[in-house]
């Protein structure tokens, strides 16, 4: 249970602290597996690595930046995979980097360990890469591993919000001003507002709107 929680390095890249978004974000209780879905650029991959950064801050015995009613537990493992491990030296594409991260945690995670996947089934056939995803969160639940991942995949919406045990989340998006506003909605899955965001970083119009 993470109330009013920042990343350390927002908060000291920000010339007011105060000014980083908080994130409020509960896993554990009804469901064990969390899966992150909203725009490009709105936050997705910073509530991971907020996650797992204070889950290691308070293993090593450190005060975290969040509020007093906080409760996060000791993990025996913390599993991340977040990044492109792509490599023309050890012939690795994106999607065969990103499933040699995904293998080690299957075949090793399970109950008491912390679980963050970004991009879950990314860089591959957007139907077989969500199959894959499906497959490995229903894995992920079945051992009891906490599981945080995020997603583009609109199949993994509906299989989180069809499924026992995992459970929708989303970054918010004011779509008025065309901007994220960093804020984490529990139980609402998201849109990645791909059209939106190509009109705001200025791709041209007449591609936006053919």
């Amino acid at each position: 249970v993470l109330t009013q929680a920042r990343h350390p390095l927002l908060m000291l890249r920000e010339d007011s602290p105060h000014d980083v978004v908080p994130l409020n974000l509960s896993i554990g209780q009804t469901f064990t597996t969390l899966v992150i879905t909203g725009p490009n650029a709105g936050g997705k991959t910073v509530a991971l690595k907020t996650s797992g950064l204070l889950a290691l801050m308070i293993s090593c015995g450190l005060h975290i930046p969040a509020g007093g009613d906080s409760e996060v537990p000791f993990f025996r493992r913390i599993y991340a995979h977040i990044g492109d491990d792509q490599s023309i030296e050890n012939d690795l594409s994106t999607f065969s980097a990103h499933l040699n991260g995904i293998k080690g945690i299957v075949e090793h995670a399970t109950s008491g360990d912390l679980v963050l996947i970004d991009e879950i089934g990314a860089g591959t056939d957007p139907q077989e890469g969500a199959a894959l995803a499906i497959a490995v969160l229903e894995h992920l639940t079945h051992q009891g591993a906490l599981t945080i991942v995020t997603s583009h995949h609109g199949t993994l919406k509906a299989f989180a919000h069809d499924t026992p045990g995992i459970a929708n989340g989303s970054m918010s998006f004011d779509s008025e001003t065309l901007t994220p506003t960093y804020e984490f909605r529990a139980n609402l899955p998201g849109s990645s507002y791909a059209f939106d965001i190509a009109g705001r970083i200025g791709l041209r119009k007449d591609v936006i709107d053919r």
